[in-house]
């Protein structure tokens, strides 16, 4: 059988259509007769990673019937709001492109096809001459235009009587109606069987709940939109004004990013040398603060291969599952020994010279049964053999806990001290590192939190603490910058442009602006024109204002997960079934032709807001997506195609150039300004 062309497909299926009656929306004009139609609304990574899989599981089939595929958004088709095309190149990733992946399988000899096709790496290197190498973080246009590259290739295999339809705007209801779904797309209608919605982060309203009733100069505060900015770099700031900026994770990166480079400033040399030349256009100074008052930690330097596969010791799934069987957990007690046994493992691997760490690793076998104990142990191993550093989760994410300063300056020099260690550590590498290693543990038994946690692994108390506290702890210690960025952060501290206020930072609400201050710094407060919000909204069905989260909670057909034994906690999350991830509605019962994956059921599950895969063997990522393309699938009866079907000429080759944007990159950009 030869595979799949590119002419197979001259350009998009077109989105037609008829005009729209008085009554309400049109019906869109697919004609289906008596074909079949899946919808996937929300096309970033999690929505292109199902219609990958739903071509990957079409190659060499035929459909019975004809069966149309749409692929929904509201920002851009293919990319999202999150990675679309059109930003600047100053906001990048905070993941290395050479460990990301949006094919199912790596590239072979074949054509590029669903399941078999090149990483982010690879593509880059391929279509821009100044590819700086698969350590790179990449500006998130760049990964958008990856992503509607992956569905070009998606569109281009897929057989005679499967189309692909792209259909830009913004879905504000689902109704069930003769047994389909009817898809309310602006004045469109868009009938399907099955539906998948991936729809990410909820929509920034232009006046949040959260403001209302309070006073003229509060309701002016700023939010920014988690990581979705409109690419202005503006936001209405005028040179000269001092800024307020809530919080200090990634999207504080982003938001710095947007006052200072946004605004024509630039930075000149590398590591601890690097200095800020400003423009003139910035804000006269940034004053930034959260509760902990530490800037996400650095990412270590990369050392380890991208299909590395970490195999935990004591944190194990198998462990975990024993756990779990015994009933809901608490997850400091039962679960968290376990995981700073293994974090701690990996650190003293690095403080410890190998046989004193071959004499700790014999105590493995013989560990106590419950982790406390066995955690308990190995302390007391570690420091009988010459180490008597313990990492501490909590230490680690709030090292000012508890403590006060006399001014201003002094919590400067404390910050600046520890900020520059942190770079000196991510600079020796996410292996050589001791501290760095331990973090990427962190990072790697995500998979293994997440068996403890989804679906009401914890007690009510104990999930409501996990989601309050616990969770956002475990991805602020994982999901840090890299080296570049924290640099520039100082860099911006030196300039004076950048302040960050001490622990428990606070704006409160004065004259026309704020004041910003810690109560634990004395003899500091400063006022702020304006404040953006740079904390990432989680997701809340019951508080959600966008069109088709409150239709579809208020109809009832949509619920928030809630946790056996406490129906009064509400995580937010939507209310889904273990894999293939149906809704359940307010009265039980699950929508199986439905499903909901990603930040939309964040709370019943945990760290929905990876946004990649990996290569190598599959992760949750790649399952998640294929459990749901083969249930899709099954209501399609495929059979195979005959050797030469479609056979319009010789495949497309690895090494054909001309394909690597397709017929759906009518802009031709250059990639030169990256």
């Amino acid at each position: 059988m030869r595979l799949p062309v590119y002419d197979r497909h001259p350009g998009p299926a077109p989105f037609t259509a008829r005009p729209a009656p008085s009554a309400g929306p049109a019906p869109a004009s697919a004609g289906l007769g008596n074909g079949y139609a899946i919808a996937v609304v929300g096309t970033g990574p999690r929505g292109i990673s199902i219609l990958e899989r739903l071509g990957a599981r079409l190659l060499g089939k035929r459909p019975a019937r004809p069966l149309t595929i749409y692929a929904i958004d509201a920002d851009e088709v293919g990319s999202g709001r999150v990675w679309r095309s059109g930003q600047p190149p100053w906001l990048s990733m905070n993941n290395r492109c050479g460990e990301v992946t949006m094919f199912s399988g790596p590239a072979d000899d074949g054509a590029w096809r669903p399941g078999a096709g090149p990483t982010f790496a690879q593509w880059w290197q391929r279509v821009d001459a100044r590819f700086p190498g698969p350590d790179a973080y990449a500006p998130r246009s760049l990964y958008g235009r990856y992503l509607r590259f992956v569905l070009d290739v998606v569109e281009t295999n897929l057989p005679h009587d499967v189309r692909l339809v792209r259909v830009p705007g913004l879905v504000s209801g689902i109704e069930k109606r003769a047994g389909r779904f009817e898809l309310h797309v602006g004045d469109r209608l868009i009938t399907c069987d099955q539906v998948a919605v991936c729809s990410g982060h909820p929509r920034e309203q232009s006046e949040r709940p959260a403001l209302a009733g309070r006073t003229a100069s509060e309701r002016r505060q700023r939010r920014a939109p988690a990581r979705a900015f409109d690419g202005t770099g503006r936001l209405g700031v005028l040179p000269g004004s001092v800024i307020g900026i809530r919080g200090l994770g990634l999207t504080f990166h982003d938001v710095a990013a947007m006052l200072t480079v946004g605004r024509g400033g630039r930075f000149v040399g590398h590591g601890h040398d690097c200095v800020y030349v400003p423009s003139g256009d910035e804000p006269d100074l940034i004053v930034a603060g959260s509760r902990s008052a530490l800037p996400i930690p650095t990412r270590g330097a990369a050392q380890r291969p991208f299909d590395f596969r970490y195999a935990p010791r004591l944190f194990t799934p198998a462990r975990i599952a024993g756990l779990r069987a015994a009933g809901p957990l608490d997850f400091r007690r039962d679960v968290m020994p376990w995981l700073l046994a293994e974090v701690n493992l990996a650190f003293w691997q690095r403080r410890l010279g190998p046989d004193s760490f071959a004499v700790l690793e014999r105590q493995l076998a013989l560990l106590p049964s419950t982790g406390t104990e066995a955690m308990h142990r190995l302390r007391r191993t570690a420091s009988d053999l010459g180490c008597d550093e313990v990492l501490s989760l909590e230490d680690l994410a709030h090292p000012f806990r508890g403590r006060a300063f006399a001014d201003q300056g002094a919590f400067r020099d404390e910050l600046g001290r520890l900020l520059a260690d942190d770079v000196e550590e991510a600079m020796r590498g996410e292996v050589d590192s001791a501290l760095k290693a331990a973090m990427e543990v962190v990072r790697d038994v995500r998979p293994t939190v997440r068996a403890a946690v989804d679906f009401g692994g914890l007690t009510a108390a104990s999930h409501k603490d996990f989601v309050e506290r616990v969770g956002p702890m475990l991805a602020f210690l994982s999901t840090g910058p890299s080296a570049v960025r924290s640099c520039q952060l100082i860099a911006l501290m030196r300039a004076g442009l950048l302040e960050v206020l001490g622990p428990q930072a606070r704006f409160t609400a004065h004259d026309d602006g704020f004041v910003g201050h810690s109560p634990l710094v004395a003899d500091y407060s400063v006022f702020c024109s304006d404040v953006i919000d740079a904390r990432v909204r989680q997701p809340d069905i019951d508080s959600d204002a966008g069109p088709l989260a409150k239709k579809q909670r208020d109809a009832g057909a949509w619920r928030p997960h809630v946790c056996a034994g406490d129906p009064a906690f509400r995580t937010g999350g939507i209310d889904v079934t273990t894999a293939p991830y149906h809704p359940i509605a307010a009265d039980g019962s699950v929508e199986r032709r439905m499903y909901v994956l990603g930040i939309p059921t964040e709370s019943t599950r945990w760290f929905m807001q990876v946004g990649i895969g990996r290569p190598g063997p599959w992760g949750e990522f790649f399952r998640d997506a294929d459990t749901i393309a083969r249930a899709a699938l099954d209501q399609v009866e495929l059979t195979g195609l005959p050797a030469a079907d479609g056979a319009d000429g010789p495949p497309l080759g690895p090494r054909d150039m001309d394909y690597c944007f397709g017929p759906q990159h009518p802009d031709g950009a250059s990639l030169s300004e990256y």
